[in-house]
């Protein structure tokens, strides 16, 4: 496993060295976002490739899909608390479609968690019956299981197909939105941030943009779920059209 890492880094380190000859294995490793003693340790298998690990090597080498599935599949078993990443199906996808079920289970990765609905209804302001509604559910799909008596993650990572049209996707961001609206009227500017940009741009550019909004969203989840983790944010970006959209032979398209 260490090999498939080494090989792939010396191989991005040659890469880079064909534009800039001075480009050191110490400067990859300040590119990635870790010690020059760290890489070396997981280079030379001393250290065990994490989800954590791969993720910034991921987002900030800007791997390809077949160097990204390669490095992945190296990840240490040790690292992992329980399986790999978990793809959502379209059915499991529409039946979890409201922000709740996600605040659930990522709330089970703070500290201090408590398996008691009572405790979660109070953290997430809902009501004890939701609360054992979206339990039931996420059970019977397996997203979480009973271990040593504690409610547990099945998955460290959950996330849904990309690219595909998805009218339960749909419905999940229109959940997701509404949310931010009526979090933006409850709570205060310190402990929250909400911004927007509208701007003239070039068309051809919105794959890179996708592309920017992808690695700053992995980027900022590493970075916020570095340390004890002790409360539940959802982050929402949107880059919209303003203008009606014109197709390539001038018409208008909706």
């Amino acid at each position: 496993m260490a090999d498939i890492l080494e090989n792939l880094l010396k191989k991005k380190l040659k890469e880079i060295q064909s534009k800039n000859s001075r480009y050191s294995m110490r400067s990859l490793a300040a590119k990635i976002g870790i010690s020059p003693g760290a890489l070396a340790d997981l280079m030379k298998g001393k250290r065990p490739l994490s989800d954590f690990y791969a993720d910034k090597i991921s987002c900030n080498l800007n791997l390809n899909d077949e160097e990204r599935k390669m490095l992945f599949s190296s990840v240490s078993t040790r690292s992992r608390k329980f399986s790999n990443q978990k793809i959502l199906s379209e059915k499991e996808l529409s039946m979890i479609t409201d922000w709740e079920n996600y605040a659930i289970l990522n709330l089970m990765k703070t500290t201090g968690f408590k398996s008691d609905p009572a405790w979660i209804a109070k953290r997430l302001a809902l009501s004890e019956d939701r609360v054992k509604s979206c339990i039931k559910m996420m059970m019977d799909l397996g997203l979480i299981a009973v271990r040593n008596g504690e409610w547990q993650r099945s998955h460290n990572n959950i996330s849904t197909t990309d690219e595909i049209p998805s009218a339960a996707l749909v419905e999940a961001h229109k959940k997701d939105l509404l949310k931010a609206i009526d979090t933006l009227e409850k709570t205060q500017v310190g402990v929250r941030s909400y911004s927007s940009i509208t701007m003239p741009i070039n068309s051809a550019k919105l794959p890179e943009a996708r592309e920017l909004i992808r690695k700053f969203r992995r980027n900022l989840c590493l970075l916020m779920e570095t340390g004890s983790k002790d409360e539940v944010y959802n982050l929402n970006i949107q880059l919209y059209p303003v203008t009606t959209i014109r197709s390539k032979e001038g018409k208008s398209t909706t």
